[in-house]
């Protein structure tokens, strides 16, 4: 296995990779009891990411082309929110999402914000962990009366 990855936009091409990318990265999620929808993902759901009119841009980690992570960047708030983070499962502790972070948080700041955002389930065991360690502070908290878990709010000044 080659140690180079690369962070490039994701294009329709990518969705068939995506699609098991996204059920395996967030089966920990699921294990760990946080609910998501992901482990199940369809590719007619992630393919509606790449419609003309989705506010959104989407990076993919590449290596030896395989798609090994992926992130979301949606703008559809005052700032852009960063979504859908995934690893490959046999490639988490390599430096990727610092990699797909740093290119979203490049992104943002291309684009005239002057902050990236994020949400997390509460107490996630090292997801809360990774975002700090990133800048990310919490702002607020969306209180979830169907779930064990509130739903966090992160965001970095750019």
């Amino acid at each position: 296995m080659s140690e180079t990855v690369e962070i490039r936009r994701a294009t329709v091409a990518d969705v068939d990779a995506l699609v098991p990318l996204y059920r395996a990265a967030y089966r920990t999620t699921a294990d760990l009891g946080y609910p998501t929808g992901m482990t199940n993902v369809e590719r007619e759901y992630v393919r509606s990411w790449f419609a003309d009119d989705e506010p959104s841009a989407e990076f993919v980690a590449e290596r030896d082309d395989a798609v090994v992570g992926a992130v979301r960047v949606l703008e559809t708030e005052e700032y852009p929110f960063a979504e859908r983070l995934a690893v490959a499962p046999d490639e988490q502790g390599a430096g990727i999402g610092t990699a797909l972070f740093e290119r979203a948080e490049a992104y943002a700041r291309e684009a005239g914000y002057d902050r990236l955002q994020l949400g997390t389930y509460s107490g996630h065991p090292f997801l809360i962990d990774f975002y700090e360690s990133r800048g990310y502070e919490q702002y607020t908290v969306w209180e979830n009366d169907d779930a064990d878990h509130d739903y966090v709010g992160y965001q970095k000044q750019l």
